[in-house]
């Protein structure tokens, strides 16, 4: 017998992991057309569709009526479509500039080539099953999914680790977000010998999928 949708919403108030992902079965299929249709992107279509699922989890107990939760979260499907699109928008426009003058110059390859050196810094100065599991969800792109059954931990033990990482490496690159260098905080770690590819880019876009 197929759960009816009041009876779900009110599991995935209440933080069932299993409401939540029948929530994202039954949804997901048409969320992605939609968001796909408006960004012209399947990459940016899944983004928008992930944010989407946690914006209507997050506002869930906002939604007075259960029925009227497709119209609901497609209309949160669309803002961040929307949001998205003009985002990208914004940048193809200011691209260009920032190609003819500071992007091009000695100094700001430096600067970056310092970021990037820092970001792998900061993954290797992580705990180890923490670095691990960070490893294998920002570099390799994993899903949270595939680390756990790499790591043979449950899921959520997968998400509280990124969680963990997450916070850590935004307080270690303080510094260089919020531009004063002087906050970098990088603990010493033991020399690898892989190098470790990255940038905060990738800390700030990718969240595990619900």
């Amino acid at each position: 017998m197929i759960e009816t949708l009041e009876n779900l919403l009110t599991r995935c108030s209440a933080g069932e992991e299993s409401a939540i992902r029948e929530l994202v079965r039954r949804f997901q299929p048409w969320a992605l057309d939609l968001a796909e249709a408006l960004a012209a992107d399947a990459a940016l279509a899944e983004d928008v569709v992930q944010e989407s699922f946690i914006t209507a989890l997050e506002q869930l107990d906002d939604l007075r009526c259960p029925q009227a939760f497709p119209g609901w979260f497609r209309q949160i499907v669309r803002t961040h479509a929307n949001r998205v699109t003009r985002k990208r928008r914004e940048v193809l426009v200011e691209k260009p500039v920032e190609l003819s003058s500071e992007a091009s110059s000695p100094r700001r390859r430096a600067e970056e080539e310092e970021l990037r050196r820092k970001v792998r810094e900061a993954l290797h100065a992580l705990p180890p099953v923490v670095r691990e599991t960070a490893e294998l969800f920002y570099l390799e792109e994993r899903s949270c999914a595939e680390i756990a059954h790499r790591l043979d931990v449950p899921k959520g033990t997968v998400k509280r680790r990124l969680y963990d990482a997450r916070k850590r490496l935004r307080s270690m690159l303080l510094g260089y977000i919020t531009g004063d260098a002087s906050e970098v905080d990088v603990p010493q770690a033991k020399e690898r010998k892989e190098p470790i590819t990255g940038h905060t880019d990738l800390i700030e876009r990718r969240k595990p999928w619900l």
